[in-house]
């Protein structure tokens, strides 16, 4: 599993959040690096240079499950 992984400020690469839909707040997951590599670059078109973002697996295992929880629900309505 992959996220995006936001640095706001290159100065301070400690202080790093992962992107999550606006809406529900739920971070995006995504199972294929491909997928991710994809959105990464769509992202990075529009980006400030002080604002870093990368792919990662560093993922919180809460977050993994609210985003596989959403993913599930969303398959079930469709």
């Amino acid at each position: 599993m992959f996220a995006i992984k936001v640095i706001p400020n290159k100065r301070k690469p400690d202080d790093w959040f992962l992107l999550r839909d606006p809406e529900d707040f739920v971070v995006n997951i995504y199972t294929r690096k491909t997928t991710a590599e994809q959105v990464l670059k769509k992202l990075q078109h529009n980006l400030s240079k002080n604002v870093l973002i990368e792919i990662t697996e560093d993922i919180n295992p809460s977050a993994l499950a609210r985003a596989t929880a959403k993913r599930q629900k969303v398959n079930k309505n469709e």
